[in-house]
């Protein structure tokens, strides 16, 4: 999912994400104070609606950036009535008393929404065509263009936890040129080891799996590339010497989780780890309940 599938969908289908606003579209990247911003509306009072889509969560300097942005547009058109709206998946608390106090409605727009509304209306989101021309990819763990995700004899399957609040888990598996991603380890060590898959899972109000990778290291001592730490939302986080294990996306399924509660009512998953208790960053998973979650990615 890209920022401009989000863009497109709240463009072509504002009632859906605005109800009852009334938005009529002025344009897509319109070009206002010497900035494009990314859509443009007229209210049924006949007033400008600016609104701005962030993938993911909503940083601080994006924050800074916004408002900066609509205090020159005020200067520029002081007669003129215009409402900025910022959309982003996620937006921290203080992130969104700041951007209100300064005048900005802000809108959290989760991902299980964006993709029911891209399915009511059968938009097909812009990296799935992408991905089409690149899944002709056969690896010991299976054969991805089949939907097939086969665990090698001896090894084991993990549920790996990313918290969106610490690290933003929409861009990494989003923006990254390269599906090897590194993980932290901070349980079953002993037991986790390459060769294994694990399921990256999302906590939150929209925790579910989130894409299927190969483990293809053994946990070690390592810190991440900058191009990798920059996810981490709190700096202090970043360029730390960790325990680690190296992986691979397998299958991204950003685009189509499978959320908790999906999980919850399907037979056979009602003791999966991470639905008892989900405090930590890695769950094992059982062989019969990798096989009820195999099927289900099959679907997708």
């Amino acid at each position: 999912m890209l920022e401009k599938d989000i863009e497109n969908l709240i463009a072509l289908y504002p009632e859906e994400f605005f109800s009852k606003a009334g938005f009529k579209l002025i344009g897509q990247q319109v070009n206002l104070g010497g900035r494009f911003a990314d859509i443009v509306f007229n209210d049924t009072h006949n007033r400008m609606i600016i609104v701005e889509v962030k993938r993911g969560i909503l940083t601080r300097d994006a924050s800074g950036q916004i408002v900066e942005y609509y205090g020159l547009l005020k200067q520029i058109n002081p007669d003129s009535f215009i409402e900025l709206i910022l959309c982003a998946n996620i937006i921290p608390h203080e992130r969104k008393i700041f951007l209100e106090n300064a005048g900005i409605e802000c809108k959290e727009l989760g991902l299980s929404l964006i993709s029911n509304i891209a399915k009511k209306y059968n938009y097909k989101f812009l990296d799935d065509f992408k991905d089409k021309k690149t899944k002709e990819i056969t690896r010991k763990v299976g054969k991805v263009n089949e939907g097939t995700v086969a665990l090698k004899e001896g090894n084991k399957v993990w549920i790996f936890q990313a918290n969106p609040d610490r690290y933003d888990i929409f861009n990494a598996l989003s923006e990254l040129g390269s599906n090897k991603k590194s993980w932290l380890v901070s349980r079953h060590e002993d037991e986790i080891g390459e060769g294994d898959i694990a399921l990256i899972w999302m906590s939150g109000s929209e925790s579910g799996i989130y894409a299927i990778a190969e483990v293809i290291s053994n946990p070690s001592f390592m810190i991440a590339p900058p191009e990798e730490e920059k996810y981490w939302v709190n700096e202090k986080e970043r360029g730390r010497s960790r325990l680690k294990v190296n992986i691979r996306i397998i299958k991204n399924l950003i685009n189509s989780p499978i959320l908790r509660e999906e999980l919850r009512n399907i037979e056979g998953l009602i003791n999966l780890s991470i639905l008892r208790f989900a405090q930590g960053t890695n769950f094992p998973v059982t062989d019969s309940e990798w096989e009820i979650i195999k099927q289900k990615i099959k679907m997708l």
